[in-house]
């Protein structure tokens, strides 16, 4: 073997010394691997180090299953979404690297799994404290693996160079084998090649020899594999493209077998656009299950899926509607939005037209323009014969989208037949949402114990999971959670919150952890621990952009800004608002932005007491929490609206004391109110001194040796906090590694016995 490369043996010995470090080592084109990964395994093996391997093939790429995790647990694990890839991955990676350093090698970023990708994207940074070695194989341009490349290489990734290719060219004459194996992959089952070629596979041994003898083909235990990536494109390329198309739909036929969808649909999506509903059935449960993973990784499939039919055809229109739903759970919302509004609508039938208007207004919704997407569902609720089905979504977005906004009398009149029937229908999960429905709707009239009534039977009425998806914040536990916040039980929201937060990620609800972090941020604020509410509002922003979940940034980013203000950090509260407007037609988040605008308002709040005046109502007062309406209460004439709502709020809820209590502070109190007045919080802004309750408790638990997931079990919180408290910790210690935190701390704790 070769001499170590230096650049490996400088990671190891960083490693040894418990310092992290991220290697890119590129592949060779001929034979898409890295020579460094043998001598990284070899030399992590005498050392003692723990190596863990992640291989992939080209149809890995829609898989929703994650290599990475399963070479940790050594057999195939469901994945739900990306927390089930991501925590899990984090959490085995924390338990092992204890024991000794680790060694990841990822052999090819380009053909690796969604859930993967998202783990080595998001992972090395989060676990940045941990003795791990990320070594990973990537192409240069690689456009699909290119973020992780970015956010390696801001970590300080190491790029080792590829060594010289092995340019001898092998014999180039075609046969059929090679031929239908280039186009089933890089690495083939010959059986599924015999089959293709309707012949047995004991007649295929000759021409097997004659490739093995040629070095064209390697034999790499199961399957065959081209010796040379490059030989194996021009056997491909050469082939005409019906051909290639009508070959790709026969392989896919010949690999249905369980446990092999991903390769299936990367051979149909490559095929014609003669595909059977039967296949079209496969296509549709992979972009689903794909979806929860990875979805931008799924609207590229239904993208590329919608190209093998022609524009005019419903199924084209279908997949690209279904495309644009998925880039709607991400950062690309605009560009779905612009898809579809560019997707010419002549020649459908009215329901599939009802449909991509339907997909227009929820992506109108997540980016908060509700008055848009009000336009959509009522221009598709006009068309005639779209079906009850399609009807009864169409409404149900509707009635949100008045809450959204809220219009409740608006919301009542939509949702009243729909509840109605809600009520008498076997299915338990559609009551369940009639429930949280109506307990929305509740609470926006100010009607608590209704709300709280209502809500706690539906926490005690059905199981919620990632198969019955309820839009955030309706999921059971999360809704009676902030209803409680504003009633006079934030005690009981505490215990619900952790519990419910937990039980969704379990359930495979990862889209709802910003919301959770969120709203438990508020909880911490509302019993004055600022520092834990803060540190759960950067969790939340932190997830979210982990996961590209955008919908709940605005408001996560005012509730992080007031408790700033309140923590005496105005110069950060108002460089989170600085890009923060008050529309027009307000949106159910607003509010937070109008509290937070008139406490960082360094000249005065009158344009947000002018925005308040003119639109505030009870339902939208109801958003927030009772703490938060001193600020909206001016000082002087001739804002006076505010004051007369609080005033309706407090005489309709007369059995609710926190309310009543709340409503009387608030008129009596006005802009001088205490919490408009931030504090210093009078600590060290470096050091030991410098750190939070809870991030020394924190610190204190990962020098005694506990896991991320331990210590969140031990303090009651999420595992995601405790990885914001010991970020924290170690930026304020200026360190990078629990190695260096327990020399700290016994460094500490010696020269206090001095």
């Amino acid at each position: 073997m070769a001499p170590v490369r230096p650049e490996i043996v400088d990671a190891l010995a960083r490693l040894k010394h418990g310092k992290p470090s991220v290697v890119l080592a590129e592949l060779d084109p001929s034979t898409r691997t890295a020579s460094v990964f043998a001598q990284l395994r070899s030399a992590a093996q005498a050392m003692g180090f723990g190596i863990v391997v992640v291989s992939s093939v080209e149809s890995d790429q829609l898989s929703a299953r994650s290599r990475l995790l399963e070479a940790l647990t050594g057999c195939d694990v469901p994945v739900s979404d990306g927390r089930a890839v991501t925590d899990q991955v984090a959490e085995r990676l924390d338990a092992i690297s204890q024991k000794s350093p680790v060694v990841v090698v990822i052999e090819d970023a380009h053909w690796s799994d969604p859930g993967t990708l998202l783990a080595l994207r998001t992972l090395p940074e989060l676990l940045g404290h941990l003795p791990i070695l990320w070594a990973v194989g990537v192409d240069a341009g690689d456009s699909r693996a290119d973020r992780v490349v970015a956010a390696l290489k801001r970590l300080g990734a190491t790029t080792v160079t590829a060594e010289p290719a092995d340019t001898r060219s092998p014999g180039r004459r075609p046969i059929a084998l090679l031929q239908i194996g280039a186009v089933i992959g890089i690495e083939f089952d010959l059986d599924v090649a015999a089959r293709v070629l309707d012949r047995s596979v004991g007649s295929l041994l000759g021409e097997v020899d004659n490739a093995l003898a040629a070095g064209v083909l390697i034999d790499s235990g199961s399957k065959l594999r081209f010796a040379d990536a490059r030989f194996r494109n021009s056997l491909y390329d050469a082939l005409p493209s019906s051909v290639r198309k009508a070959l790709h739909y026969e392989v896919a036929g010949q690999m249905a077998l369980p446990g092999a969808e991903s390769e299936v649909v990367w051979h149909l999506a490559h095929s014609t656009g003669r595909l059977a509903e039967d296949d079209l059935a496969v296509v549709r449960s992979a972009i689903g299950r794909l979806g929860a993973v990875a979805p931008e990784d799924a609207a590229e499939l239904a993208f590329q899926v919608s190209e093998l039919f022609p524009p005019s055809d419903t199924h084209h229109v279908e997949f690209i509607t279904t495309a644009a739903r998925h880039l709607g759970d991400t950062s690309r919302v605009g560009e779905a939005l612009s898809i579809l509004e560019h997707l010419n609508v002549r020649g459908l039938s009215n329901r599939e037209e009802a449909r991509l208007r339907l997909v227009a207004a929820r992506l109108h919704q997540a980016v908060g323009d509700d008055t848009e997407a009000m336009s959509h569902i009522n221009r598709a609720l006009a068309l005639p014969a779209i079906g009850a089905e399609l009807e009864l979504a169409l409404l149900k977005t509707k009635a949100v989208g008045h809450v959204n906004l809220g219009e409740i009398e608006a919301a009542i009149q939509v949702s009243r037949p729909m509840l109605r029937s809600a009520r008498h229908s076997s299915d338990p999960a559609t009551k369940v949402s009639a429930d949280l429905f109506a307990s929305q709707l509740a609470f926006s009239r100010a009607r608590v114990t209704t709300a709280l009534a209502l809500a706690g039977q539906a926490v005690s009425s059905v199981e919620v999971s990632a198969s019955r998806p309820l839009h955030a914040p309706r999921i059971p536990e999360l809704w009676l959670a902030t209803v409680l916040l504003s009633s006079d039980r934030s005690d009981e929201a505490s215990d619900l919150l952790l519990e419910g937060q937990r039980s969704s990620e379990r359930r495979g609800l990862a889209w709802s952890l910003p919301y959770w972090h969120t709203v438990r941020a508020i909880e911490r604020w509302m019993h004055d621990e600022l520092d834990d509410a803060a540190a759960e509002a950067e969790t939340a922003l932190h997830v979210a952009d982990r996961l590209d979940i955008v919908r709940y940034l605005e408001l996560t980013r005012s509730v992080l800004a007031v408790i700033e203000i309140d923590r005496g950090n105005a110069t950060v509260a108002r460089r989170l608002m600085a890009q923060a407007k008050l529309p027009h037609r307000p949106r159910a988040y607003d509010m937070w932005t109008a509290a937070a605008l008139v406490r960082v308002a360094s000249d005065g709040a009158d344009d947000v007491h002018r925005w308040l005046d003119s639109h505030t109502n009870v339902a939208r007062l109801m958003t927030v929490p009772p703490k938060v309406w001193p600020g909206f209460v001016p000082l002087r004439p001739p804002f006076e609206r505010v004051q007369s709502l609080l005033d309706e709020i407090g005489h309709i809820s007369h059995d609710q004391r926190v309310v009543v209590s709340a409503v009387a502070a608030a008129r009596s109190a006005g802009t001088q109110s205490s919490a408009l007045h931030p504090k210093s919080s009078g600590r060290a802004a470096s050091g030991w001194d410098s750190l939070t309750v809870s991030e020394q408790r924190v610190a204190g638990l990962v020098v005694t040796g506990h896991t991320n997931r331990a210590i969140a079990e031990q303090l009651h919180v999420s595992v995601h906090t405790v990885g914001t408290h010991l970020r924290h910790v170690f930026t304020k210690l200026d360190i990078n590694t629990r190695v260096e935190l327990t020399r700290l701390a016994l460094q500490r704790g010696t020269e206090e016995t001095v």
